[in-house]
C-alpha cells in the first residue's frame, strides 16, 4: 500500500497555522491565499484530503463500522483489546472503550473540518466552475456522511460548518437538529454531483469519489433512520430509476478483487484501498483480526496480532437453504459449532503484513433497494415491498416471497433478516437492530453485560464521549450514565 499521496494531501492542508480546537482536533487548512487556494489541482488535493481523513487502518471508518455496529450485535464476537472492550457492554466510561478517543473522534472532527475548509476556500476559487461545483458537492456530502455517523453512534453533535471560526466552547445540538443538516448538506450535493455515467464517460479514474448516486442513497438512509418512510421510498426510487446501478450477477462478485471499479454495477459508494485509485489511504485491517480456519490458508499472509473476529453459529444457521450470500461465509463444522470464518472480503495476495487492497462498500445497490422495501412496508404498501425484497432475493437463488402471507409487522421482520443476511459485515447491524429490533437488542446487551442492571441496558445504546474532548469543549456534555 503506498501512503505517498495521503502523506502529501494532508501536508499541504497542514502548512502554516495550526491551533488546538475546542474538539481536541488540530484545525488545518487555514493558509495564506497567496500560498494555496490557486489552483484545481489544490482543490483537488484538499477535496482528497478530507476523504482520506475518514478512512484506513486503525482510524475513522474502514474498520470501526465493522466493530460498532456488527459486532456489537449477534452476529459477530471476538477480536482484540478494544473490541473486546466494547463488545462486552461492560464498564465503559470517557476512556473505555479506548478506540473512541483516538480512532474514531479525531477522525471524524478532522474530515469535518477539511469538508469546511473546502466549503470556504473551493467557492472563492478562480478555476473551472464545472470542476468547482463538484468539489463543491463532495464537500458537502462527506460533512454529512460523517454526521450521519457521529449522530448515530454519539447522538446529537456540535455543529460546525466553517474553518474559520474557533470558538472555545461548543454546545452539542439534538439529534433531529444533526438531521436537518445532514439533509440539508445532501440536498445541495446532489444538485452538484455528477452521476456515475458522467464520470465514466469523462474519463474519470477516481471511483472512491462520490456522485449524486451516492447523495440520493445517504439521505434515504438518513431518512430510514429518522423514520421518513416517504421520503426514503422516493429517494431510494430516484437512486432506481436513475439506471445508473443494478444488482451483480453473484453475490460475492461484488467484493471480488478483480471486480472493483467503475465496472461494480452494484456498489454505489465505496471506500477503496487499491494502489492507484484515489484516495490513496492507510489499508483496511479487517483480515489482520480475522479468525483463520485451518483450511483456509489464503489468509495467512497477514500478520497474526491475535486477533480472532468471527461469525456466530446462530447467525451462520439463519440462513434460508440455498442462500448463496452464505457463500461468504465459512464452518469446519457446517455450522454445529463455533467458530465460522469470514470469507466475504478476500485477502490480497500482494499485502505486506497488514495492508489490505480490498474496497470496502459504504453503499451499494441491494442496500437501496431494502431500504425501498422496509419504507413501503411501514407505509402498508406490502405488494410493492414484496417486489423489492424479491430483487435481492432472486440475485440469492431463493424463491419470491407471497405478500399474501405477510402482515406489514411479520414482512418487517422478514426485512430485517433480509438485510442481515445481505449486508452482514458492511456495518449496518446496530443501527438496523435499533431501527427495526429493538428489544432483542436490548435483550442482547443484557446478556453481554456485567453492569447493566446498575446502570441501564440502554446506556450502550450510544458510544460515551472521550473524556479528553470534554475536558477541551466546555460545551461538551457526556452521554447519560457515562
Amino acid at each position: 500500500m503506498k501512503y505517498l499521496t495521503l502523506f502529501i494531501s494532508i501536508l499541504l492542508l497542514s502548512i502554516a497555522m495550526s491551533c488546538e480546537s475546542v474538539l481536541e482536533e488540530k484545525i488545518y487548512g487555514q493558509i495564506a491565499d497567496g500560498d494555496y487556494w490557486n489552483t484545481e489541482e489544490d482543490a483537488v488535493t484538499a477535496i482528497k484530503a478530507a476523504y482520506a481523513s475518514t478512512r484506513g487502518g486503525w482510524e475513522g471508518l474502514s474498520f470501526w463500522q465493522f466493530c460498532v455496529e456488527d459486532m456489537g450485535t449477534n452476529i459477530a464476537t471476538g477480536g482484540y483489546f478494544a473490541t473486546l472492550d466494547y463488545q462486552s457492554y461492560t464498564g465503559w466510561s470517557g476512556t473505555t472503550p479506548d478506540f473512541v478517543d483516538w480512532g474514531l473522534w479525531p477522525s471524524f472532527w478532522r474530515s469535518i473540518n477539511y469538508a469546511n475548509t473546502v466549503l470556504d476556500r473551493v467557492p472563492e476559487m478562480d478555476i473551472d466552475e464545472t470542476v468547482k461545483t463538484r468539489i463543491t458537492g463532495e464537500a458537502y456530502a462527506i460533512r454529512a456522511m460523517v454526521y450521519f455517523y457521529l449522530v448515530n453512534w454519539f447522538g446529537g453533535m456540535p455543529e460546525i460548518t466553517t474553518s474559520t471560526e474557533t470558538p472555545m466552547e461548543i454546545p452539542r445540538q439534538s439529534v433531529e437538529s444533526n438531521y436537518l443538516l445532514i439533509e440539508a448538506d445532501l440536498t445541495k450535493a446532489i444538485e452538484m454531483l455528477p452521476e456515475k455515467s458522467t464520470l465514466i464517460s469523462m474519463g474519470e479514474t477516481d471511483y472512491g469519489r462520490l456522485t449524486k448516486g451516492a447523495a440520493r442513497s445517504l439521505l434515504a438512509r438518513s431518512y430510514l433512520q429518522q423514520g421518513k418512510w416517504a421520503g426514503c421510498a422516493a429517494m431510494a426510487q430516484e437512486v432506481i430509476s436513475s439506471g445508473e446501478y443494478s444488482l451483480e450477477p453473484d453475490y460475492m462478485d461484488i467484493f471480488a478483487l478483480g471486480h472493483e471499479g467503475f465496472n461494480n454495477k452494484e456498489v454505489i459508494w465505496v471506500l477503496p484501498f487499491i494502489a492507484g485509485t484515489s484516495p490513496v489511504v492507510d489499508a483496511n485491517v479487517l483480515q489482520v483480526y480475522l479468525w483463520r480456519a485451518p483450511e483456509i490458508t489464503d489468509y495467512d499472509i497477514y500478520y497474526d496480532w491475535n486477533g480472532d473476529i468471527r461469525v456466530t453459529t446462530n447467525f451462520f444457521n439463519s440462513f434460508e437453504n440455498g442462500d448463496k450470500r452464505k457463500e461468504g461465509l465459512f464452518s469446519s463444522t457446517d455450522g454445529t459449532a463455533d467458530p465460522i470464518m469470514l470469507l466475504k472480503y478476500p485477502p490480497d495476495p500482494s499485502t505486506e503484513g497488514f495492508n489490505s487492497g480490498t474496497d470496502y462498500p459504504l453503499l451499494r445497490y441491494a442496500d437501496v433497494i431494502l431500504m425501498r422495501a422496509e419504507a413501503l412496508a411501514e407505509m402498508d404498501d406490502l405488494t410493492g415491498s414484496v417486489n423489492e425484497v424479491n430483487k435481492v432475493r432472486s440475485r440469492a437463488g431463493l424463491q419470491n416471497l407471497d405478500p399474501a402471507g405477510y402482515t406489514s409487522v411479520s414482512l418487517l421482520n422478514h426485512i430485517h433478516n433480509e438485510r442481515r443476511w445481505e449486508l452482514y459485515f458492511e456495518g449496518h447491524a446496530k443501527r438496523d437492530m435499533i431501527r427495526m429490533d429493538y428489544d432483542n437488542l436490548i435483550a442482547y446487551i443484557k446478556s453481554q453485560s456485567a453492569d447493566w442492571e446498575a446502570v441501564t441496558a440502554e446506556r450502550y445504546l450510544l458510544l460515551p464521549l472521550p473524556s479528553s474532548a470534554i475536558a477541551s469543549n466546555p460545551g461538551l456534555t457526556q452521554n447519560p450514565g457515562f
